[in-house]
């Protein structure tokens, strides 16, 4: 599903769009998440170990 990411500014007093992106899925990053799984797999306590399945840490990440 693709997101539309508009710009604006203020022309005369007025809000007016000056550009519009359409964002893909696989195009938006989440970085600071991304980093913050692969610190909790690296801390000492273990996450997730009551599940009987865990998820890839590689289908996690963006």
């Amino acid at each position: 599903m693709t997101m539309r990411k508009a710009r604006f500014t203020n022309l005369f007093g007025h809000q007016t769009e000056f550009a519009s992106e359409n964002l893909l899925g696989q195009d938006r990053h989440y970085h600071r998440e991304a980093k913050s799984q692969k610190s909790q797999l690296k801390s000492a306590h273990k996450h997730g170990t009551r599940k009987n399945y865990k998820i890839p840490i590689k289908h996690k990440l963006t």
